[in-house]
């Protein structure tokens, strides 16, 4: 087992990716009053998404080829950098810049840490240490929020950057010298197809976040993404050392572990995305209370996540991720069914929660003892690019039934919730309603896959 420090190293590196994900959106609108550039507000966002995501297979490749310690530390000080640079900006189109930086970093940090779980540690000790992560990401999420208030408020909001610094640098001391040296088992990167996946993942991501605002270049865009697909398929295939080794999907556990990923981010993230709007203008709570409404959500994930990555490792997945499903078919089935009720929505996104916990954990343990050494780091970030893919999805998909509605009253007042009419509130139950039964068609569709999934017992394998 690892020691203690590496840990300690490992952990760092959770927190830092958590509370940046939620300090930065309660300093925005201070940033925009200092910065200006309110036009590429979303781009502050978007910047960091998409090269957080589009990078982290990218990342998990390279630590296949030249070894996990020196591409962690690698994009651990990117990550440093890109928070220094935001800290230092000077206008909004350098801060979009600058966390395009540090999201090229954040990729590292999100896939190289469990990446190395899964090396460093037997899958008996997994459980403990996926446990420790998952409370974590817990506590730095709850955490986050309050911090960056108390920052912007009382000291300034570049040190919601800054802050990353301390714990960046800590980080990366503990892997300098503590991880072991030594290049991976793997040989040459796959140059023509990291270009291929690189350009159809940014032009699908970038359609996907930004269709509304494309114009005509959101008809290229998509064609495009999906064009290059099929080449990017061709040239792995009979490359020698594939950027993404396309056997990894022949793999029915790993295949059923990759499809849940993608359907299961798709339903929280899109709970996550457009519940809010809901709460605050049909039901008039206000922004504190609908993002203390949505906490059920991060406590069954913790509460399952633990849970799950104890079992795991007696029960094998197939009995966790049917639980996995059957919560997510409950949950989404019972937020339409509520009806505004937020008496019965809290449980409700609890049990989403629940089936989302379920899922990453269990096939996050399972990935890490079924596959071959040298694709661990890859194998590793298909699971994660393919659960923010997911969510990317639904920010579309959901938003379909809610168009109309929101078309109708949004504008109504410039810095408080419209007040919607009795009429107004019945049309938007109806059609968060509408978005949560595509969400419901969705997680039937994942139990589906859970239930095809083959049975296997991981205690007595390793990787």
């Amino acid at each position: 087992m690892a020691g203690p420090i590496i840990l300690l190293g490992l952990l760092l590196g959770i927190f830092l990716a958590a509370i940046d994900a939620t300090v930065v959106s309660v300093a925005m609108p201070k940033v925009v009053s200092s910065l200006g550039g309110i036009s590429i507000y979303s781009w502050v966002f978007t910047a960091y998404v998409l090269a957080s995501t589009i990078s982290g297979p990218l990342w998990g490749r390279l630590s296949d080829i030249y070894g996990r310690r020196v591409i962690y530390i690698t994009g651990v000080s990117l990550f440093i950098l890109g928070s220094a640079l935001c800290g230092t900006s000077t206008d909004m189109l350098q801060l979009v810049i600058f966390r395009a930086v540090q999201g090229l970093g954040a990729g590292s940090v999100l896939v190289l840490t469990f990446t190395l779980i899964g090396e460093l540690y037997r899958l008996e000790e997994r459980a403990r240490i996926t446990g420790y992560t998952t409370s974590v990401w817990a506590i730095a999420s709850i955490a986050g929020p309050p911090l960056g208030g108390f920052i912007v408020d009382n000291i300034d909001w570049r040190w919601v950057f800054f802050i990353n610094i301390p714990f960046g640098l800590s980080s990366v001391a503990i892997a300098w010298r503590n991880l072991t040296r030594g290049r991976g088992e793997t040989r040459g990167l796959d140059i023509t197809g990291t270009l291929l996946f690189s350009l159809a993942s940014t032009t699908l991501l970038i359609y996907l976040n930004e269709y509304n605002n494309l114009g005509i270049l959101g008809v290229i865009m998509l064609p495009l993404s999906l064009a290059t697909v099929p080449a990017f398929i061709y040239v792995e295939r009979r490359a020698s050392n594939p950027l993404i080794p396309l056997h990894l999907f022949k793999d029915r556990v790993l295949r059923g572990g990759y499809i849940g990923n993608l359907t299961a981010g798709f339903i929280f993230f899109g709970t996550i995305a457009y519940l809010p709007l809901y709460l605050q203008w049909a039901l008039r709570l206000s922004a504190t209370s609908s993002g203390l409404a949505l906490l059920p959500t991060t406590l069954g994930w913790l509460i399952s996540a633990n849970l799950s990555a104890r079992l795991v490792v007696s029960m094998g997945p197939k009995p966790l991720a049917i639980s996995s499903g059957l919560a997510l078919i409950i949950g989404t089935a019972s937020i339409m069914l509520t009806g505004g009720n937020l008496i019965l929505l809290l449980p409700s996104l609890g049990l989403l929660g629940v089936g989302m916990g379920f899922t990453v954990s269990t096939f996050l343990i399972t990935t890490q003892t079924i596959v071959a050494r040298n694709v661990l780091g890859v194998a590793t970030s298909l699971l994660s690019f393919l659960r923010l893919l997911g969510g990317a999805v639904s920010a579309v998909v959901m938003w379909i039934p809610l168009s109309s509605v929101i078309g109708t009253v949004e504008g109504s007042a410039s810095n408080q919730p419209p007040i919607l009419t009795p009429e107004q509130v019945s049309s938007f139950t109806q059609a968060i309603s509408q978005s949560f039964l595509i969400a419901l068609a969705v997680a039937v569709l994942t139990l589906i896959v859970y239930i095809l999934t083959p049975s296997i017992r991981l205690k007595g394998r390793q990787a």
